[in-house]
């Protein structure tokens, strides 16, 4: 029995890493893990610059966030994990490669070199797959693509002693000379695998100078949610994405493949059994693409495990009867990807294969069909003119609201066709951050109110505004949060009344068990379900009037929490929000004018008043 050790960087959740735990295991092989550091995103200093390939979230107050930003391993935890090396001593040590924090993957080779010197260090993971030659540098064979084969092969041939340099889809150097095996197959059948490994035993996490086995980091996810991805593969090829380089590398993978219906629900309902309620991120690139299937899968997911989650839709896969069984399955949101208002970057560099028309429609389907989303973008595009970042400004006003936008840099990862479309062209491969200042702004600005034509005209041809991007940014941190604090309390509202539905489902429920069991039962079942009735009805409309209060709830509670709202709505724009029978009209319009004269006025130089001495 062979063993080995994966290491995830920044990254606790690793679902690609996970299911080569479970596939080693299943072999009869050990396969341990070490989480190096919590994935945690940090807000830049304003003259902090970012590395080229960091993912940068651009924020409405004009910040840049690192997601998943590489915080300094430390010396203790350095320690902490070269005595973990040393004691369980591995065959192997397989190390997630991700461009965005390759320093640290230099480091942590680095440092299992210092621990075990003799140990057979392998890279895998999206960098691996992009970059084998560079990544051949550091270690000793490079995996690339899809592994779930090749790894079992890697531990049956530490196991008996085989050549390592003869597996399929493996990168290495030898006598000084690039060997680059041919990639091998992917599964076809997704069943034919275990459940991504989510248990404690071997698990170790390390951050803060600490070093658990099977504790999550404290304020980790892992927590609360559960990622699982129910297919493989992706339709499009966007010449930003990785996986527009893996078609081209791995043919079989440009097949999107499906876990059957029963494989996805089996694993979901253990994790409900084994850690009660969750939050559930479906992690599939497009998940409403086969409306029969969705049916299908809601179907089994309402009876057996009816937890809240989110999923990736798509403008040509937004339809009104995928959207409407998404809200009426519990989702909490939606993400879609539109990355820019230009049908010419849409199109002719990103690749996406749509038009603005169709994301408009999209967008007013989303709206219609009550579900919260988020849409993306990506700015700092060294291939836009002002004339495309105008249109992208034009779309984000025309989509409906309420919406949250998010709004990142373009990064040119190696290998991918935007990046070498860029060096085609002769582009930078990162653009000056202060020179689409006033666009980011915009765009964060246009999501949370309503621009009319005349204030858009204004703030496109008045030079003040490009000049003092940090006046839009204020402008569209605050309209923001005003926005945001509305949303809130709509979505408070529709989960209220999500959850009055919900209970009064149980209460009928358990009414109709009730009958059954005057009729069919003993008198001491009649006993239970009475109970279990009396719950569901005091859980609808309280335990009766308490303070004064006719309807079953705290009078001063009630009064605190219209005095909350109180607080919040007035302030928002003037959009009306309803749910059905609950309207909520917001009367103070967001009127920026006053503050724009008030900036103007501040902004002009002052003459200093000269004060003559006593004499």
């Amino acid at each position: 029995m062979a063993r080995i050790l994966f290491v995830c960087l920044y990254g606790e959740f690793g679902l690609g890493v996970r299911q080569l735990v479970s596939n080693v295991r299943k072999a009869g092989h050990q396969a341990d893990l070490l989480c190096l550091k919590q994935y945690k995103k940090r807000v830049l200093d304003d003259d902090e610059k970012p590395r080229v390939e960091w993912q940068v979230e651009l924020m409405a107050n004009g910040k840049r966030s690192v997601l998943c930003y590489p915080f300094e391993i430390t010396t203790c935890e350095r320690q902490l994990v070269t005595d973990l090396m040393r004691q369980l001593d591995p065959d192997v040590v397989g190390i997630s490669a991700y461009t965005p924090q390759l320093v640290s993957c230099i480091e942590v080779t680095e440092l299992v070199r210092e621990a075990l010197p003799d140990t057979t260090l392998i890279w895998g993971g999206p960098h691996a797959t992009l970059d084998p030659v560079g990544s051949s540098h550091h270690a000793d064979y490079v995996m690339m693509g899809e592994c779930d084969y090749t790894i079992i092969e890697l531990m049956e041939a530490l196991d008996k002693g085989g050549d390592l340099g003869a597996l399929s889809s493996m990168c290495h150097r030898k006598d000084g000379k690039l060997v680059r095996n041919p990639i091998g197959p992917v599964p076809q059948n997704l069943d034919e695998l275990p459940f991504t490994y989510h248990g404690t035993e071997g698990v170790y996490y390390c951050d803060n100078d600490t070093l658990t086995e099977g504790v999550p980091f404290p304020t980790s996810d892992l927590w609360t949610s559960h990622k699982i991805m129910t297919s493989r593969g992706c339709p499009y090829s966007c010449s930003y994405c990785m996986l527009s380089y893996q078609k081209e590398v791995m043919p079989d993978s440009t097949k999107l493949r499906y876990r059957s219906i029963n494989h996805v629900i089996d694993e979901l309902a253990g994790v409900l059994e084994r850690r009660g309620n969750y939050f559930c991120e479906i992690e599939d690139d497009i998940f409403t693409m086969r409306p029969e299937r969705m049916e299908d899968f809601f179907d089994e997911y309402k009876a057996r495990v009816d937890m809240p989650f989110w999923c990736y839709t798509h403008p040509q896969y937004a339809r009104d009867s995928m959207l409407s069984l998404l809200r009426e399955n519990n989702a909490q949101f939606v993400v879609m990807g539109i990355e820019s208002g230009s049908n010419r970057v849409a199109n002719e560099v990103f690749n996406r294969k749509t038009n603005m028309q169709s994301v408009i429609e999209a967008a007013h389907r989303i709206k219609a069909n009550g579900l919260r989303v988020f849409y993306d973008f990506i700015s700092n595009n060294p291939f836009e003119t002002d004339e495309d970042k105008t249109e992208t400004f034009h779309l984000i006003r025309a989509l409906p609201k309420p919406f949250e936008v998010q709004v990142g840099s373009l990064n040119f990862y190696p290998n991918i066709h935007i990046d070498r479309m860029r060096k085609a062209q002769g582009l930078p491969a990162e653009t000056d951050f202060n020179e689409n200042r006033f666009w980011n702004s915009l765009y964060h600005l246009a999501s949370a109110i309503d621009i009319s034509d005349e204030d858009a005209n204004h703030y496109l041809t008045e030079p003040f505004f490009q000049s003092h991007p940090e006046f839009m940014e204020g402008l569209a941190a605050e309209a923001k949060r005003l926005a945001h604090g509305m949303n809130n309390a709509e979505l408070l509202c529709r989960n209220m009344e999500l959850e009055v539905q919900r209970q009064a489902k149980r209460a009928g429920d358990a009414e109709n068990a009730l009958v059954y069991a005057t009729h069919r039962r003993g008198f001491s079942q009649f006993v239970a379900v009475s109970e279990s009735l009396r719950r569901m009805k005091l859980n609808l409309v309280g335990d009766g009037p308490k303070n004064g209060s006719s309807n079953g709830v705290d009078a001063d509670a009630q009064a605190a929490a219209c005095a909350a709202q109180a607080a919040i709505l007035p302030k928002a724009s003037n959009r009306r929000m309803g749910h059905d029978d609950i309207v909520v009209e917001v009367t103070r319009p967001l009127d920026f004018r006053d503050a724009e004269e008030d900036f103007r006025d501040r902004a002009k130089p002052r003459e200093k008043a000269i004060i003559a001495p006593e004499s």
